[in-house]
């Protein structure tokens, strides 16, 4: 009740009109909302337009829209047609991982529910038990507890996790939008489009991804060839980096399309508003064009080769490993290891010790 509590003033949604709304009381209909361990009672007030006599309930979104972040944020609901969902259950949805889904959420909700449930009912058997002990001439009658209510369907849960998705559409296009790099790679793959079901299925040959030298992701596009249809993605990076008035980054590193005898290639007119950026080939394509002509994957020694053909270009940051080394050597001092030598004490390092810790570069 925005307007009953926190006294603030909202506007008729209609442009012809603009005019001040006004209570019009409580809404009749009262709403069943779905928490992590129970369901709670949602009321509303009405508000009326006193000039073109439109009424709105407080929880529609066009009145919701024109509160402040503060006081948006208090209303925590996501309505649907039949049912209503608590933030804080989708926010459990939001972590998507292995094994977390709508099914595994729906089970872990039950489990709360039902030891909810079981405890309320022991408390009311308690208050029960106090009325029969006190003696009384006529026997006290009791009505049953309320049936536990039925919780949603999986599905359900996955169309509330889509409108939360749409609600904060603008903060992750925000988030996206915001990050950039200075020396970006751009790389295709076919496996994503495979994965497309329902109506989407077919509509997509390749999905097109940019990255930066952190990992992020600056943008990931759909589109049916490799070619012509990225030109609108590159004209929007392009965009997106005078807009916010970055530099232009240095170099970028493609799988194909980098080299030409005579004239620009095709990637660098498509990034035309970069006339300084370098187009190189990745070192991971570089090496898998060595590979061709050498053996095919299923070869026995085609991960040794690479492995070693790997360890001739790059080379792990000096003063980074020191410091793992050291590190590590404290470890195992303190588990009763002493006396290592450089050799043992390498062994004891794993490659994702190597990974997380050190930084990595070329030779030259």
């Amino acid at each position: 009740m925005p307007y009953r509590l926190w006294k603030v003033r909202f506007l008729c949604t209609d442009p012809a009109c603009k005019h001040t709304l006004s209570s019009g009381g409580l809404h009749r209909r009262v709403r069943q909302v779905l928490d992590i361990d129970r369901f709670y009672n949602l009321v509303t007030e009405t508000l009326i337009c006193s000039k073109c006599r439109r009424s709105y309930l407080s929880w529609n979104r066009e009145i919701l829209e024109q509160l402040d972040m503060a006081h948006r944020s208090e209303f925590r609901v996501i309505l649907t047609r039949r049912y209503a969902c608590d933030i804080r259950v989708i926010r459990l949805l939001r972590e998507r991982g292995l094994g977390n889904g709508p099914v595994r959420l729906i089970g872990q909700l039950k489990e709360n529910h039902s030891e909810e449930w079981l405890k309320r009912v022991a408390c009311y058997t308690r208050a029960c038990a106090g009325f029969i002990s006190k003696g009384c001439l006529l026997t006290p009658t009791f009505e049953e507890p309320p049936k536990p209510v039925a919780l949603p369907s999986y599905k359900w849960l996955s169309v509330v996790y889509s409108q939360d998705i749409l609600y904060r559409l603008e903060d992750i296009k925000a988030s996206i939008t915001s990050t950039y790099g200075s020396i970006l790679k751009l790389d295709s793959t076919r496996k994503i489009t495979k994965k497309l079901s329902g109506p989407a299925k077919g509509t997509a040959q390749w999905l097109t991804s940019v990255g930066n030298e952190m990992g992020q992701v600056l943008i990931s596009v759909l589109t049916a060839g490799e070619g012509p249809g990225l030109d609108l993605m590159a004209g929007g990076l392009v965009d997106r980096y005078e807009a916010a008035g970055v530099d232009p980054p240095v170099a970028l590193y493609v799988d194909c399309g980098c080299c030409k005898e005579v004239g620009e290639t095709k990637l660098k007119a498509r990034f035309s508003g970069w006339p300084n950026l370098i187009v190189r080939l990745d070192i991971w394509h570089f090496m898998r064009r060595l590979a061709v002509g050498c053996t095919t994957d299923a070869h026995q020694l085609y991960p040794t080769f690479m492995a070693r053909m790997s360890a001739c270009i790059f080379e792990w940051d000096a003063a980074d490993l020191n410091k793992l080394r050291e590190a590590k050597r404290a470890q195992l001092t303190g588990h009763g290891w002493t006396a290592l030598t450089e050799k043992q004490l390498d062994r004891q390092i794993t490659k994702e010790e190597l990974e997380l810790h050190c930084r990595r570069r070329t030779r030259g």
